[in-house]
């Protein structure tokens, strides 16, 4: 450990972290090569390459809180970093599909343990605005800079080498294991030894209905990101570039947002989130009435300023929720809601285009933005019941 290091190094240090916390995108971006790779096995198992990560960050992240009593901060940082980059590199040596998938698995593991400890950290070393702005910073702007660069880099690399190119990129987090194990310094113990206080400390109510509510935003992203370039290349209003530039657009709108969550939320005070949610319904909404590129646009840079003040919205939320005597962090359980939200959104949006005998492209956008409306009217009312009646509490 490092004393003495600066201020704005350590915050330097601290939002990095969140770099790698997306990064499983590298093999949606290059999953047709995988699929004509793998010939003998049916594309919904191939794909597993894509999803296996995202389904097993859940099981880390669901018992973070244990863990970060448990062990040191810079043991699970060297522990989850290691894991990612040892199962996101092996693909590039393998030729067998299981062991892909198996070593992807290895890849949400250590992601199911970065990614709360990235907001989890921020939380150790800063408090109110630093802490807002910082979390911000790191779960929006830095984890979709990281997004980015690992699709763009995987693909440029499948494309001029060969698919199995495309998982090297994963070396490239070498340099923050490096960075962060030599300056990173340990955070001081909130409770030291008082182990029968963290049996009396119980889970807010308010942690469960956020990360309930964190299911239901993931989920209902889903319809914009599966059904967007459906829209505009079966509509004609662009092409298949195109229509991934509009996802683009979306992403740049989350990474704008991420730079400014610390000052939307000292501005909105508790509103923050359904205002988030509200933002995102209004872009599904400028997508599923446009017939025309420009207005898509439009639509999905602002559906991504809502994303980006809802996803450290949420974490920012459990993180003013959990007590300081607590001695742990709650912050796993939104990860978890977050990655559950992710799988389960498939299963809604074909259940009820099967129910309404739709097809997918502009009506999952409709569904998107009437979900989206109604969970950000839920958390209105969730938020100024207890503002309105001091003596009803979601704490």
């Amino acid at each position: 450990m490092r004393k003495g290091i600066s201020k704005n190094f350590l915050k330097f240090l601290i939002v990095i972290i969140a770099f790698q916390d997306v990064a499983a995108g590298v093999a949606g971006s290059i999953m047709a090569d995988i699929i004509a790779a793998f010939p003998n096995y049916n594309p919904t198992i191939v794909m597993l390459v894509a999803t296996f990560p995202g389904l097993i960050q859940i099981v880390p992240a669901l018992f973070y809180g244990k863990l970060s009593q448990r062990f040191k901060k810079r043991t699970l940082l060297f522990t989850g970093l290691t894991l990612f980059i040892i199962g996101g590199v092996m693909p590039f040596f393998l030729d067998s599909l299981p062991l892909i998938i198996a070593f992807r698995g290895l890849l949400g593991l250590g992601v199911g343990i970065t990614m709360p400890l990235s907001i989890d950290i921020i939380s150790d070393f800063f408090e109110n605005k630093e802490r807002d702005f910082l979390i911000g910073f790191g779960t929006s702007t830095i984890a979709c800079i990281g997004a980015i660069f690992f699709q763009l880099g995987g693909g440029i690399l499948a494309d001029a080498y060969g698919w199995q190119y495309g998982f090297l990129t994963y070396l490239f987090p070498i340099w923050i294991l490096a960075i962060t194990f030599l300056f990173l310094p340990e955070p001081e113990k909130k409770v030291k030894e008082e182990k029968h206080l963290l049996q009396k400390i119980k889970i807010p109510k308010v942690v469960y209905g956020v990360s309930l509510g964190q299911i239901f935003y993931s989920a209902l992203i889903f319809g914009y990101v599966t059904n967007i370039s459906v829209v505009i290349q079966n509509e004609n209003l662009g092409n298949a570039t195109e229509a991934g530039l509009a996802i683009s657009v979306f992403t740049f709108g989350t990474l704008l947002a991420g730079t400014c969550f610390g000052y939307i939320k000292n501005k909105l005070q508790v509103t923050y989130l359904p205002v988030a949610v509200f933002l995102t319904g209004v872009g599904m909404a400028i997508c599923y009435f446009s017939h025309s590129l420009a207005m898509i646009f439009v639509g999905s840079i602002i559906g991504g300023i809502g994303m980006g003040i809802g996803i450290p919205g949420v974490f920012a939320r459990i993180s003013d929720a959990t007590p300081k005597e607590a001695g742990t962090s709650f912050v796993g359980l939104a990860v978890a809601a977050q990655g559950i939200g992710g799988i389960i959104g498939p299963f809604i949006f074909a259940a009820i285009l099967n129910m309404l005998n739709q097809d997918i492209g502009r009506f999952p956008l409709l569904i998107s933005t009437v979900g989206l409306f109604c969970l950000g009217l839920v958390w209105l009312i969730a938020v100024k019941l207890p503002a309105q009646n001091p003596q009803i509490s979601l704490e």
